[in-house]
């Protein structure tokens, strides 16, 4: 493999990525745990059930989406269920999976943290992107992700 070195654009371009990806979660969780009691992640999570019209996602489905392990994502929805707001059954279908079920409780939840969610993210990248460019900003997004990831993440958004 031959290498190519970089240009100064593509080396700044590189640092800001990583200026993002080092600040932005953290900023993020601070906000949510704050306004919440959630993190950014147990956020996610509960979305992506209250957006399902059943409630409930296969868990393999939803750590795609979040490329997330499947550990990481076991360990959350524990402490989501411990707090009464997920459930989990098992798949009829297929023993080695289960599905992770919002509960009232966890519709509440998400209902009372949207707003709080909401200006978080208006906050710290919806108010930075113009509504005309927003559409450019998710296919750009979308490009930067892995495929397998960007498919879960469109099959989730039902895009």
């Amino acid at each position: 493999m031959e290498t190519v070195a970089t240009t100064e654009q593509e080396r700044i371009l590189w640092a800001r990525y990583n200026a993002l990806l080092t600040t932005v979660p953290g900023m993020i969780d601070e906000r949510m745990r704050a306004a919440t009691g959630l993190s950014r992640f147990q956020f996610m999570l509960l979305d992506t059930l209250a957006k399902n019209p059943t409630g409930q996602v296969q868990l393999a489905d939803v750590a795609r989406a979040a490329d997330s392990s499947l550990s990481r994502l076991s360990h959350a929805i524990t402490r989501l269920e411990e707090a009464g707001l997920v459930e989990r059954r098992a798949c009829d279908s297929d023993r080695r999976a289960s599905w992770a079920v919002l509960t009232p409780a966890g519709a509440k939840a998400m209902a009372d943290a949207r707003e709080a969610h909401d200006a978080v993210m208006r906050e710290v990248l919806l108010s930075r992107i113009p509504a005309g460019k927003q559409a450019e900003a998710i296919a750009f997004l979308t490009a930067l992700l892995p495929d397998d990831v960007a498919g879960a993440c469109s099959t989730i958004d039902g895009v």
